[in-house]
């Protein structure tokens, strides 16, 4: 089997879930090729405050290089390229991920891009190499789905230029919503230390972080009763890896309006819009990938099978 490409587009320091996700991707390399881990930019947060995008790259270039040694996976830091310091509708010049993303492009039959930051990278590269298009397809984690009336989502709103000059280059594309559609993947710190304690120290990282994660949107000690939290960047990887897990609809590409709407449209070329995921199905590829076994496992009782 031919393997297939791939590049990583994120913003790793930006938010819990990017580091699972790298995770996820970096135990799923059976029949692929990493190509690529670029850097998006973003801006900062609760979780992570920064002075400009230009710190928030260095720190999530720093970051996909701890994971990558926690992974044993240190080769893969060779094929990390740090990205925009500028978003699409500041600057539209040309960046060392950018330039890796052309170069990559150009060299293979075909690359798939799994994008879970702001889109800024993709957009300068196709920006500057259009013909790139027809050797690329896009999974990108942004927006929300047509149930919400605007995209005020994180990956969307930092660069809607961007996001509305991707859209409309008629590059493949799948879009993940991320409200009521990635964000279906809520998990707890019990579930995840469950699964992950034991499984070495990237098993304790990740139950660290995921830990740590909401401290700073506590306002109220007892708001750490029944506290969750959605690790939606693992969507994108689970496209990539098994489309099986998800339910879609073609969709004539929508106008982005500047208020970050959708108005949609019935004669424009065709985007892929995912509606739906099976939650169990991703997470329980994702913790047995880390290394969960079980010897446990029974046939269901008669019990549950009339349930």
């Amino acid at each position: 089997m031919q393997k297939r490409n791939v590049i990583l587009d994120t913003d790793i320091s930006n938010e819990v879930d990017d580091q699972f996700a790298l995770c996820y991707l970096i135990r799923s390399l059976d029949n692929v090729n990493l190509q690529a881990i670029t850097i998006a930019p973003f801006k900062g947060t609760g979780y992570t405050p920064v002075k400009n995008l230009a710190e928030g790259v260095d720190l999530s270039y720093n970051t996909a290089c701890e994971i990558l040694d926690k992974l044993n996976a240190g080769f893969y830091k060779d094929v990390i390229f740090k990205g925009a310091t500028s978003y699409f509708f500041e600057n539209k010049g040309i960046n060392p991920a950018s330039s890796k993303i052309i170069e990559i492009a150009k060299a293979n039959e075909h690359t798939t891009i799994i994008a879970i930051g702001a889109i800024t990278n993709i957009a300068k590269a196709i920006y500057h190499a259009p013909e790139i298009i027809n050797k690329i397809d896009i999974i990108w984690l942004g927006g929300n789905s047509f149930l919400t009336e605007k995209n005020n989502e994180f990956n969307f709103r930092q660069d809607v230029e961007g996001t509305r000059f991707v859209f409309n280059s008629k590059a493949p594309l799948v879009v993940i919503p991320c409200r009521n559609v990635a964000s279906n993947l809520s998990t707890t710190v019990y579930e995840l230390e469950h699964y992950l304690l034991g499984q070495g120290e990237i098993g304790q990282y990740l139950c660290n972080i995921f830990r740590n994660c909401k401290k700073a949107y506590r306002k109220d000690a007892k708001d750490i009763i029944g506290e969750s939290k959605t690790l939606w960047d693992l969507s994108a990887i689970a496209y990539f890896l098994n489309k099986d897990w998800f339910k879609t609809q073609e969709k004539s590409c929508p106008e982005i309006l500047d208020d970050t709407s959708y108005q949609s449209t019935t004669n424009r070329h065709k985007i892929t819009f995912v509606n739906d995921l099976n939650r169990d199905e991703i997470f329980r590829d994702f913790f047995i990938k880390m290394g969960y076994t079980c010897l446990l496992y029974t046939s269901p009782s008669p019990r549950d099978t009339e349930r």
